[in-house]
């Protein structure tokens, strides 16, 4: 399951599951099973990682809070300027509002808080 959710896009679905996954770890429900405990905080981990989509889209996220180019999230993210723009893209069709104020993109920083919770 982990894999399959670190390589899909949608940014909507798996922050949902994001954010419920890290809510249940912090109310401690799991402690009285460790190994779902560890299971939940080891897929929390690789939904953050640089190696999944969504983990790459947080950091695009927090990297456009401050302004970026292109340029900057390609390098940033060790991808091509066409897998900018797609991220660029399914983060917009999630309903976040990106703003391009000359050549650096943009998010307003109440929607970097939000994916930093």
């Amino acid at each position: 399951m982990a894999s399959q959710l670190s390589a899909r896009s949608d940014f909507t679905e798996t922050f949902a599951i994001h954010v419920a996954l890290k809510a249940a770890l912090k109310s401690r429900q799991y402690d009285k099973h460790a190994a779902v405990r560890r299971a939940a905080e080891k897929l929390g981990q690789e939904l953050q990682s640089e190696r999944s989509i969504y983990g790459r889209q947080l950091k695009m996220i927090g990297l456009m809070e401050k302004g970026a180019t292109l340029a900057d999230i390609g390098r940033k993210l060790r991808c091509s300027r066409r897998t900018v723009f797609r991220y660029l893209n399914h983060l917009e069709d999630a309903g976040i509002a990106i703003k391009l104020q000359g050549n650096k993109y943009h998010v307003e920083k109440a929607v970097a808080k939000m994916v930093r919770m």
